[in-house]
């Protein structure tokens, strides 16, 4: 089994590394952060921040979309270009419907996807235009 963790340079700088669990020596806490010591001595880290989680997720089709959302963009199935979120049901109905927000910088990224419009017809997304 491998496991993802973090090798840190510094701290910005960072590699996101899997570790097959038999080159684990140990685990151990210090002061509450977790470190896991590998066979060649480095010490590792569980992925932590934000930064850390997004580029493991960006390895495998999760993209950002907006300053505090990444999505599954295998999952994602509708795009409303006038409220800027992505549904995860291809056709979302009521306020509950799974979502998340595209910011106007980010929406090259669900390009792609299927578009709606206010009056919630569908048009697909070589046709579909921003109003803004």
């Amino acid at each position: 089994m491998l496991i993802p963790l973090v090798k840190r340079y510094n701290k910005k700088d960072f590699d996101i590394v899997y570790v097959h669990r038999n080159d684990v020596l140990l685990m151990h806490s210090n002061y509450g952060q977790i470190n896991y010591q590998h066979k060649d001595g480095t010490i590792l880290n569980p992925l932590s921040t934000f930064e850390e989680h997004e580029r493991f997720l960006t390895q495998d089709k999760f993209a950002r979309v907006d300053r505090c959302y990444v999505v599954n963009m295998d999952r994602v199935e509708f795009f409303d270009e006038e409220r800027q979120r992505v549904f995860f049901d291809p056709e979302p109905v009521g306020k509950t419907a799974p979502s998340a927000p595209v910011s106007f910088s980010r929406m090259d990224t669900v390009k792609d996807v299927r578009r709606g419009i206010a009056n919630g017809n569908p048009v697909q997304s070589g046709s579909a235009h921003f109003s803004r």
